[in-house]
């Protein structure tokens, strides 16, 4: 039986990924909850995770992923992200640990224009970018039996707490007020459902893939944050005035990568993930903005 340490096992990401790996009744999760493990106490990371006995896989969800707040104050981005990384990778290095870490579209800076491949070289352009790319660094510098996920505009039933839902669930939000909404038109990405990464997990650790390393893995295609928006008013059924804006127009306080798609082709030889729409009726199915009957969406 693997025993399994699951780090954030109560986010959004986490959440999911704990649900799925109980099916598989040849794996112990041991879930460890920021009650339980604050990782911005880089120093008490190690002793704690000792005391949980063996560990064959470590999983961490964690992330200190409030772009705005990263940016004002990059040394806790530093902390969560990548000093907390390096501490857990020093962990796996010691007890011969498998650990699996999630990492981010953010490492790059959007200049490509075409999907980017677990060999673009990264150039985050905020300090969560960063500070994400540097906790990639170090489990490469520490460790040989890694997997690093890169997601994407993440969805999930728990919601991102640092971020208060996510844009789903706030577009649907919005569409209740009865106003037209505005949604960024310029900025591309691939949205992913969190259930996906979750399954992709699971048949990692059950086929015990050995390709170690990094892997894209979010929602097949691309879409604009405002083709999200019409898409997920579409299949609720929802009316609702959506106008299309440049990012320009909003007075960010963080730079972001206009163009942000990842190339699933490594992940998909496999694990095959699905289009972000297919990825995103389900979601929107499992939280009951959408029913269905005889086998057709209403």
């Amino acid at each position: 039986m693997k025993r399994i340490a699951l780090l954030g096992a109560k986010g959004q990401l986490g959440s999911d990924i704990h649900r799925v790996l109980q099916e598989n009744s040849q794996f112990e999760i041991i879930p460890v909850t920021r009650d339980m493990l604050d990782v911005e106490n880089t120093e008490t990371i190690i002793p704690i995770l000792e005391k949980l006995g063996r560990i064959d896989v470590l999983i961490n969800c964690t992330a200190f992923h409030n772009t705005e707040q990263c940016e004002a104050d990059p040394l806790k981005a530093l902390r969560i992200n990548s000093i907390a990384v390096l501490r857990m990778a020093t962990y796996c290095k010691q007890n011969s640990t498998l650990f699996i870490h999630f990492s981010t579209d953010y490492v790059f800076d959007g200049s490509k224009q075409a999907p980017y491949t677990e060999e673009d070289r990264v150039s985050p352009l905020n300090a969560y970018g960063s500070s994400k790319a540097a906790g990639e660094e170090a489990i490469a510098a520490y460790l040989d039996t890694y997997f690093v996920f890169r997601v994407s505009s993440l969805f999930g039933e728990a919601g991102a707490s640092g971020k208060g839902g996510n844009f789903v669930e706030t577009m649907i939000r919005l569409s209740k007020q009865g106003k037209p909404i505005s949604v960024v038109q310029d900025v591309i990405m691939s949205p992913t459902h969190t259930q996906d990464v979750a399954e992709t997990v699971r048949v990692f650790l059950e086929k015990e893939i050995t390709d170690y390393g990094v892997y894209h893995c979010s929602g097949e295609g691309a879409c604009s944050w405002y083709e999200l928006a019409v898409q997920t008013f579409a299949f609720c059924g929802i009316t609702c005035e959506t106008i299309p804006i440049m990012n320009s127009a909003y007075a960010a306080k963080v730079r972001r990568p206009l163009y942000s798609v990842l190339d699933n082709n490594k992940l998909n030889r496999i694990y095959p993930m699905r289009s972000w729409q297919s990825a995103l009726e389900q979601y929107l199915q499992r939280k009951g903005y959408v029913v269905i009957h005889g086998g057709e969406m209403e």
